[in-house]
């Protein structure tokens, strides 16, 4: 039976590093020499080292050349055989079959070192029998070195050398170029699944045209992909029938089914093709993570500055609503963690799984998304990891214009408008002022104070918003980031700060601490983003406002925030769920750029002991006092009820 020759190789030339160790006497030397057919073994006047000796390309089926490292046995050559293992990209082990001592040193020192110094390379044990010819064939070898291969399973495979020295080379090449680790559990015997993934994006590729079957059709559209003749008819059908004879789940009516293909793959790696399923991913366009690789991905096409953002194409948003109305098989609007598990099931893995995304979003009653949470939860992984998006986008074999880079936001503020569907708001704050459980209340989660709520690492909420703006777009998708302040006081890098659409002031209402340490953190931020030319509008938000407030709490933050020329504080609480129309007032800072930036001294002018101090310090007049009682008007309600 004809295999399919899944063909081609795009490999470095840089040559693949190859190190013989093993005991002295054991033919480190004699089997580099015997395989480059300088000498045949045994031969007299071997030298005790060789020096490095390359083998060409030519020698191999894949185009990639090979160095060898011979390695001493001297003890006090120990280090320099450290370091040449510690450098391999596979490492040949020697014994002598007819000296027992020499495979139980493998066991009692080598590969217990290789272990110890955390070498994770291709480990290809070789030997071969001087004397006793009962041993001199390779089933021989397989039987003695059995027990050692059962208790070390990072062992390749064994060789004996004696007749194809050259062979034991070809295959140590073979095991960097083509790696059986990243494709094939040997514990389960099975396929991983990142290689199902990309094996099953495959099928779909080559099946899409031809009713997702893999007949005669799209046995030849991989051939034809690999650059391969045509398989003939007979050719096909004997294909289709060794794949039904040894896996009859693998055959339908219509030709080789997924669980078929898969069977196919995990065959010939078992039967050491390990090479024929590269050939084919890679021919596919996937790298040695068995991702897409680079040249896969339009990287180019989302190339930005700081101060741009990344967002889905109208034609992407389309796609995948479509994708979701075809899984919500109810019409529920309710997509369960199966479905979407199914979704990703030719990406690499579930991206989604990334503690990033877990929390992110609201979800339904029974841990579901709505096409909305689903829907936002696409615009943030865009946002925050483009190719990511894009990849998992190719993978469910979406082939049109997938994302757009957004106007810079300093042409924003030229033009005082922007109309990014996706804003990005920075929660800055104290400790305890609040910000988690404002994260939890934007996406429904429920209320639980900071105080219990534990982490003030970064993470992100995201949802569509009602836009009261002037865009004309009924929702937008607000992202909430919350920004984790190290103990030094070092802001997030500038890249960073150019991410920020809107950035968000969190303090405790009830806290003075709590409201100085959050207007030095807007004094902070804004220095430090209208140094780098990334300005963006502030808010301050006092949190907790169900809570009796500091004394002249209200005066003081309102002043504040009018002598550096940015609204009154917005007043929320999110224990009795109350945020008012902060949201909405994010998503109009965004729309309009040019407003709400912190007033600020030149960089050379500056002060910034005396800012601080002047804030620290302001008088409050009679008017000031009115104007801060108006901005609170929802605090004097709640306390006179």
């Amino acid at each position: 039976m004809k295999m399919i020759g899944f063909g081609g190789f795009h490999g470095s030339p840089k040559p693949v590093r190859i190190v013989v160790v093993g005991e002295k006497g054991t033919g480190k030397t004699s089997l580099i020499m015997a395989a480059s057919n300088e000498y045949s073994q045994p031969h007299q006047n071997i030298p005790p080292v060789l020096r490095y000796t390359t083998f060409p390309s030519e020698w191999f089926s894949d185009p990639v050349p090979a160095t060898i490292i011979d390695t001493s046995s001297k003890p006090e050559d120990r280090e320099k055989v450290v370091k040449e293992v510690k450098e391999a990209d596979a490492i040949v082990l020697t014994f002598i079959v007819d000296r027992p001592e020499t495979l139980e040193r493998l066991g009692e020192y080598w590969l217990p070192l290789f272990r110890q110094l955390e070498v994770r390379v291709p480990i290809i044990v070789v030997g071969c029998s001087i004397i006793n010819n009962e041993y001199h064939n390779q089933s021989g070898i397989e039987i003695i070195t059995t027990s050692i291969r059962e208790q070390y399973r990072e062992i390749e495979t064994c060789f004996d050398w004696s007749a194809h020295a050259r062979g034991v080379f070809w295959y140590a090449q073979q095991a960097v170029i083509n790696p059986i680790e990243p494709i094939y559990d040997r514990e389960t015997s099975s396929l991983k699944p990142r290689c199902v993934a990309a094996l099953t994006h495959v099928y779909v590729l080559a099946t899409r045209d031809h009713d997702y079957n893999l007949n005669e059709a799209g046995l030849n559209n991989i051939q034809a992909r690999c650059c391969y003749e045509p398989l003939t008819p007979s050719e096909s059908r004997g294909l289709i029938e060794f794949v039904q004879e040894r896996y009859p789940l693998g055959v339908d009516e219509n030709g080789i089914t997924i669980d078929g293909f898969l069977f196919m793959n995990s065959y010939l790696v078992e039967q050491g093709r390990t090479r024929k399923v590269w050939i084919l991913l890679r021919k596919f366009g996937y790298n040695d993570e068995l991702r897409l690789a680079d040249d896969v991905i339009p990287y180019s096409t989302f190339k930005r500055v700081p101060d741009q953002s990344v967002e889905l194409t109208d034609e992407a948003i389309s796609f995948l609503r479509k994708v979701y109305t075809n899984l919500d098989q109810y019409g529920g609007n309710n997509l369960g963690l199966q479905m979407i598990g199914f979704i990703f099931q030719t990406s690499p893995e579930n991206p989604w799984n990334n503690a990033l995304y877990e929390d992110a979003a609201e979800i339904t009653d029974d841990g579901g998304l709505s096409l909305e949470a689903f829907l936002s939860l696409w615009s943030l992984m865009t946002l925050i990891d483009p190719g990511r998006s894009v990849e998992c986008l190719i993978c469910m074999c979406y082939t049109t214009s997938a994302v757009r880079v957004t106007r810079r936001r300093l042409l924003n503020r030229k033009e005082h408008n922007s109309e990014r569907r996706v804003v990005q708001c920075f929660v800055f704050g104290p400790k305890n002022a609040g910000k988690n459980t404002l994260l939890n209340g934007f996406i429904g989660r429920p209320y639980d104070d900071d105080n219990n709520n534990g982490s003030d690492e970064e993470r992100y909420a995201v949802k569509m918003v009602d836009n009261c703006g002037v865009t004309g777009d009924t929702k937008k998708t607000l992202v909430l980031k919350k920004i984790q302040i190290r103990e030094d006081g070092i802001l997030p890098s500038d890249e960073a700060l150019g991410a920020c659409d809107v950035a968000i002031f969190v303090y405790d209402f009830s806290d003075e601490c709590s409201w100085k340490r959050a207007i030095n953190l807007l004094v902070d931020v804004a220095t430090a983003s209208e140094d780098a030319g990334l300005e963006f509008p502030c808010l301050m938000v006092a949190a907790k406002t169900d809570l009796d407030s500091f004394p002249d709490a209200i005066q003081e933050a309102t002043k504040a925030a009018q002598d550096i020329g940015i609204e009154a504080p917005i007043p929320i609480s999110s224990k009795i769920g109350d945020f008012g129309n902060l949201f909405q007032k994010i998503l109009t800072a965004a729309e309009h750029p040019h407003l709400g930036i912190p007033k600020t001294e030149s960089k050379k002018k500056r002060n910034r002991k005396l800012i601080k101090r002047s804030l620290m310090m302001i008088s409050i007049g009679t008017g000031v006092v009115i104007v801060g009682m108006a901005s609170f008007r929802l605090y004097a309600a709640r306390k006179h009820n």
